[in-house]
């Protein structure tokens, strides 16, 4: 890929470190559903809060596992969103991760045990800044999966290019992940992609997030 599209896909990538996620200090959530917890927003409210419980058919079906809220506030950068996550640890709940660096919408969690956050950017890019989670056999560990670079290896077609964020989609591991997506053309305007739309199907390897196959859609005869 070259000339203008690898500017913009590098406006698509948060800016995340993945490492180890450290073990914090026990939270109390009985305010999780009308008070911002853990917040590093100057205002906050909360916009959803809920809890995944496990569903493993093991012993431990129903015991509590990951918590979240969803934040609407202000920032550095004026209106802002942010996310935190809570890990239950079989006696109480700590941090998992929090950021504030985007919108963020309800999380996922899927029969092959990953997280999905979904999240955009401030602007009229909506530039990603979604964060993906998995739950290893431990039942305990939570692994970051880098998302950064999962485009690098994709081929779209000719002269199509991606200027905004994209829809990502881990809700069904059966049917596959993918990413949706509209197409530019060079002489579009940021506003108006021409080029159809594409379908760009995913795989987790090992830690990281990667891009396969398009399935290209044209655009509709005017």
């Amino acid at each position: 890929m070259e000339g203008p599209l690898v500017l913009r896909l590098a406006l698509l990538l948060p800016l995340t470190l993945f490492t180890a996620l450290p073990a914090n200090a026990q939270v109390s959530l009985k305010s999780i559903g009308d008070t911002c917890l853990e917040s590093d927003l100057d205002t906050c409210k909360v916009l959803t809060a809920g809890y995944f419980n496990r569903a493993d058919y093991s012993d431990a079906e129903g015991e509590p596992l990951i918590a979240w809220q969803t934040h609407a506030g202000t920032g550095e950068y004026g209106v802002i969103g942010g996310f935190v996550l809570f890990r239950h640890s079989g006696t109480g709940w700590d941090v998992l991760d929090k950021a504030s660096d985007g919108f963020f919408q309800v999380p996922t969690f899927n029969d092959d045990n990953i997280l999905h956050i979904p999240g955009y950017s401030q602007g009229t890019g909506v530039f990603n800044t979604d964060r993906l989670y998995r739950l290893e056999e431990d039942g305990t560990t939570w692994t970051p999966i880098d998302m950064d670079n999962w485009l690098a290896g994709v081929e779209l077609p000719e002269g199509k290019e991606i200027w905004k964020g994209v829809t990502f989609d881990f809700s069904n591991p059966w049917s596959g992940y993918v990413a949706r997506t509209a197409l530019w053309q060079s002489e579009d305007g940021n506003c108006c992609p021409s080029g159809g739309s594409a379908v760009i199907s995913l795989e987790i390897e090992g830690n990281t997030l990667v891009g396969k196959d398009v399935e290209y859609t044209p655009p509709a005869e005017e």
